[in-house]
């Protein structure tokens, strides 16, 4: 077996286990566990530990919240191409949390998760479709970005799909829904 692989097997069990003690699912809850586990998958470069340490730094679950650790982990897992990660670092680049505020920064990892199926980046997206705010305005477009958040039980999507549908055209709804029947997420 290659080292690398051990590494990554490691890094996973050990989210698992950490997911397990965050949740008391099969162990009793123990929120120090948890943190302890996933920064240890953290550490072993596992995205989805790394996103989880993140998370309990923003959230403050057991462990001094702290946005510049939470976004120091939630970019390693975003670079990995984790889209909640990359959904959360976007949004905390956007408000200035633990990181100097930057729009363009913002947009980027939001954007790439919304590329990659996250509901939240896609309604966001269709938001920023519709209002014609740093894109030009298409409701073709965010109708589609609605859609497809929609179909993940996005309920802010939901709504936005109502809003939106009043000023378009049966046309241009056909249109979008068809976008979104061809849509294929980025890896």
């Amino acid at each position: 077996m290659e080292p690398h692989r051990g590494r990554e097997r490691r890094g996973r069990a050990q989210n698992v286990l950490g997911r397990m003690y965050q949740s008391g699912d099969g162990v009793s809850r123990n929120f120090r566990k948890a943190v302890k586990c996933f920064r240890e998958a953290a550490e072993l470069g596992d995205a989805l530990g790394q996103y989880n340490l993140g998370r309990m730094y923003l959230l403050g679950t057991e462990i001094n919240r702290d946005c510049q650790e939470a976004v120091k982990w939630f970019r390693k897992a975003a670079v990995q191409g984790h889209e909640k990660a990359q959904y959360r670092l976007g949004v905390l680049c956007e408000k200035g949390k633990g990181i100097p505020q930057d729009l363009k920064e913002a947009a980027k990892w939001k954007r790439k998760a919304a590329e990659q199926g996250e509901a939240r980046a896609q309604n966001h997206y269709g938001v920023k479709y519709a209002r014609g705010e740093c894109v030009p305005r298409d409701y073709q477009v965010a109708y589609m970005w609605f859609l497809l958040a929609a179909s993940q039980d996005n309920k802010a999507a939901l709504k936005n799909i109502d809003s939106l549908a009043e000023k378009m055209t049966p046309e241009d709804i056909s249109i979008a829904k068809q976008m979104a029947r061809e849509w294929k997420p980025k890896t």
